[in-house]
């Protein structure tokens, strides 16, 4: 049977653990100093070392030579708890053997001395899956073991521990491996299966690793499944991603807000093979990269010509409109893993970017009111019949105004550059119908949600000074609807019994 990678490269001694600098120089510290502590807790992402330093550690406190705080493998300490029938490295594994009676049975066990070696070692793995009942019953033994056990406990999720059992343990907490570190892993080790790779196809394998050994090994083991000469169009095909080329493609079109473009390309990419996740991490990434740009920071690991191409459609945006993108993929990300449609639900957030959410029911305009004009300094006004009730007229619906939608478009486009979200998202859910062109003025119909956003003064001049930079320097008015879509002038009008019509002669 075949070895997986990840297991079959597992370290054996300290000097195979890559980036847990920090953590490898203590404990290897504490081994020559023969100063051992009563409980550990490791804690980080999964893949990156916990349990492997863990079973290092067990041998090391127990070795009879250790060579620079690691183990030697080679006295009869080591030889004997290299073998499957050792009883003084104990591996429990908390997920399932999550109840009060199991660390019943570990308490009673803590009593007997090691065979082979100084320390009978407990590594309770997933040991936050540990019931409450069970928690309760290690407290005492893990505040005061026999002074021949260590406990090690090793979690991805120290948050779900009870304070009690932190607080007994020393706390060693394991980081993401960098990228560089897992390229040099997956070189060697391609190396010593006798594979050949291009070192594009493995920095791609290098970054899918997210910083876990684990899971880098993992997509390594599938490559080289496929083939033992992997180059990096190869390495895309096996593990379903796009490359930089397309994704920057893809963000490109986000940005520009080209719906077009951005259906036809996702649907392409959809059709060639690409996973729809995996899509969606990717401009996810691509995203942070375009953040790092723009903050005058360079993204690690890129080439020169990618990093050009990250400048050329930085200039195009703005850190608030690439918030609003992440956000909206984080949002589509649980939707993505059970919809029967992926491909719809990533075009769906990725097109809430470029078009306006569409009201399906018409406001109506407000009634307007004519002026008063100034009586003449030679002759008193004359008010006879100044006021008469008119007939209740229907208010019409608000039509389509094609200018004015072109003017909002260009809002919009000039929003997603340099405004925030809030602003930027409430033009972008104004319907096509609530604005207006009236002379020189532009006029948007708010609803009583989003009016007191549009009026904000920091807000109205930012939309103004957009409108003085149109060809007709429209002049920015922005009215208030009730709930019942209707302005409240009108509303006035239709409580005097179908409005007022004010007549100065």
């Amino acid at each position: 049977m075949k070895v997986a990678l990840y297991r079959k490269y597992r370290p054996t001694t300290f000097d195979g653990i890559i980036g847990q600098d920090v953590i490898v120089t203590t404990l290897t510290n504490q081994v020559k100093q023969n100063a051992v502590s009563h409980a550990y807790l490791f804690t980080g992402s999964r893949g990156t070392g916990k349990t492997s330093c863990a079973k290092i550690f067990a041998r090391a406190v127990n070795c009879k030579s250790p060579i620079n705080g690691s183990p030697c493998g080679k006295c009869s300490a080591c030889l004997a708890l290299a073998t499957s029938t050792n009883l003084d490295v104990l591996e429990i594994d908390a997920a399932s053997n999550n109840g009060v009676d199991n660390i019943r049975e570990l308490r009673e066990s803590v009593g007997y001395l090691p065979t082979a070696g100084k320390y009978k070692v407990y590594i309770i793995d997933e040991v936050h899956m540990l019931s409450g009942s069970a928690f309760n019953a290690l407290l005492k033994t893990l505040e005061e073991p026999p002074a021949h056990v260590v406990f090690i406990l090793c979690t991805t999720e120290a948050h779900k521990l009870p304070a009690t059992i932190l607080s007994r343990c020393m706390r060693l907490d394991f980081n993401l491996v960098p990228t560089d570190e897992l390229f040099g892993l997956v070189k060697k080790i391609f190396a010593l299966e006798g594979a050949e790779a291009d070192d594009s196809a493995i920095m791609h394998i290098a970054k899918l690793g997210e910083g876990s050994v684990r899971d880098t090994l993992s997509v390594a083991d599938r490559c080289l499944a496929v083939t033992h000469n992997l180059n990096y169009e190869t390495a895309l095909k096996i593990t379903g991603a796009g490359g930089s080329e397309e994704t920057a493609g893809l963000m490109e079109a986000v940005v520009r807000g080209d719906a077009g473009n951005i259906i036809s390309r996702v649907e392409n990419l959809s059709y060639a093979g690409r996973s729809v996740t995996q899509i969606s991490h990717e401009l996810t990434v691509f995203a942070r990269d375009l953040m790092l740009v723009l903050t005058s920071t360079t993204p690690p690991n890129v080439s020169d010509d990618m990093l050009a191409r990250l400048k050329s459609i930085a200039s195009q945006t703005s850190l608030g409109f690439l918030i609003t993108l992440v956000r909206a993929l984080g949002s589509a990300e649980a939707e993505l893993r059970y919809s029967t449609s992926p491909r719809i639900v990533l075009e769906s957030a990725l097109l809430s970017l470029c078009v306006p959410t569409a009201v399906p029911t018409p406001t109506p305009a407000p009634q307007t009111v004519k002026k008063q004009t100034a009586p003449t300094p030679q002759s008193a006004p004359d008010y006879s019949g100044a006021f008469t009730r008119a007939e209740p007229k229907p208010e019409p619906a608000l039509t389509r105004d094609g200018n004015a939608v072109a003017v909002l478009g260009l809002i919009k486009n000039q929003l997603r550059k340099v405004n925030t979200s809030l602003l930027y998202n409430e033009y972008c859910k104004l319907p096509d119908e609530n604005v207006r062109i009236s002379g020189n003025k532009f006029i948007v119909f708010a609803t009583s949600a989003s009016y007191l956003t549009f009026v904000q003064p920091d807000n109205y001049k930012q939309v103004q000074s957009i409108l003085d930079q149109s060809e007709k320097k429209y002049t920015l008015t922005v009215e208030r609807l009730s709930n019942t879509g209707k302005s409240v002038l009108s509303q006035i009008m239709e409580a005097l019994g179908g409005g007022i019509d004010i007549i100065i002669k």
